[in-house]
């Protein structure tokens, strides 16, 4: 069994549930993070009682920044994470989306 990576929901000690994602640099680019950012939310959309999804990502991972634009979520606010300021974003998953 290889790994290029994983993603999944991580919920976090104030109940906020955070879409997260990392894979090998040598499959970076190839749409596997949009893709299966798009599982997940799927996923929770059907199967989890929650009101929205965040994510989270550097300021300077611009692609990983992308990927959560690309999968509708909108930039809510700047955050600590890991020790490190943070992009916070949002996905409402109680009304629609229209990317």
């Amino acid at each position: 069994f290889r790994s290029i990576g994983w993603c999944g929901l991580k919920r976090h000690e104030n109940d906020e549930v955070d879409l997260g994602f990392r894979f090998k640099k040598s499959f970076w680019n190839q749409g596997f993070a949009t893709e299966t950012a798009f599982g997940c939310i799927d996923y929770a959309t059907h199967n989890l009682a929650l009101d929205y999804l965040i994510g989270r990502a550097m300021r300077e991972n611009t692609a990983s920044l992308k990927v959560l634009e690309k999968v509708g979520m909108k930039y809510w606010k700047d955050l600590e994470a890991d020790l490190h300021q943070a992009l916070c974003f949002k996905l409402d998953l109680k009304k629609p989306n229209i990317a």
